[in-house]
């Protein structure tokens, strides 16, 4: 059964153990960026997959939300940014890493939705903010703990915000099953439950494969990025589910 992730830390980190075969299973890795994988939710192309949670509320028709992989901050998330010397201006657009990322809810929950909004990949915004080509920009991944060595200034932490308001962790990525498959859920769930636990007793033994898809290389960083979103909800969100998605839909 084909199961989609991102090549983004936490996932790798999250799925070492299952994708190396120490635990066994029945799955077959696919990775690619968020975006495509909210995308391609739309028309059901991977049994288990990972899209964002704002994508989620889009699908829930053609898939069910497991309780055990997401990618919960805590305090933490996705940031807005602009270039040093610079204001945000409302008026000008802003670079997303997708438009139906949790990054661009999140641009919304702060700024409103009267925004122009200019999806790219999410490793070509600070990039593209830094030389000007869009004023600012929604930084995920990685990229919230360099930016500020791309001579790049920090306008808001989406995902202190949202906390701030809501007081819940930042809903950022989720796993999900598709519903003709929903008998299978929760020996999923365990699965999953078991890779992020094996994860978290040897993560030495993990960062070889994380680094082989890390856009970012420096240990600092990517532990950085890994326990910032790979944490006790890992194993289980149904305690919060349902507030998470109750304010999601408000943004």
């Amino acid at each position: 059964m084909k199961f989609a992730i991102t090549p983004c830390p936490n996932d790798t980190f999250s799925y070492y153990a299952l994708a190396n075969g120490l635990i066994k299973n029945g799955f077959e890795f696919v990775f690619d960026d968020i975006e495509a994988l909210n995308l391609t939710a739309e028309t059901g192309k991977y049994p288990v997959t990972k899209m964002s949670f704002a994508a989620f509320l889009k699908n829930r028709e053609r898939y069910e939300l497991l309780d055990a992989g997401a990618a919960l901050g805590l305090g933490t998330g996705p940031i807005l940014v602009a270039r040093e010397g610079t204001q945000f201006d409302h008026s000008k657009p802003v670079a997303v890493p997708g438009l139906n990322t949790t990054g661009a809810q999140l641009l919304k929950y702060y700024a409103g939705c009267n925004l122009t909004l200019v999806p790219m990949h999410f490793r070509e915004i600070a990039d593209a903010v830094k030389s000007g080509a869009v004023d600012a920009g929604v930084l995920i991944h990685e990229g919230r703990f360099v930016f500020s060595s791309m001579g790049l200034k920090l306008v808001a932490d989406l995902g202190g915000y949202w906390t701030e308001k809501t007081q819940l962790p930042v809903p950022l990525g989720c796993i999900c099953i598709r519903k003709d498959k929903a008998d299978k859920k929760e020996r999923v769930e365990n699965l999953i439950r078991q890779s992020v636990l094996a994860a978290f007793e040897d993560p030495q033994a993990t960062y070889p494969y994380v680094k082989k898809y890390a856009q970012y290389l420096d240990d600092a960083v990517l532990r950085q990025h890994i326990y910032a979103f790979v944490n006790e909800y890992s194993k289980d969100i149904s305690s919060i589910r349902e507030k998470l998605l109750e304010n999601l839909e408000k943004c």
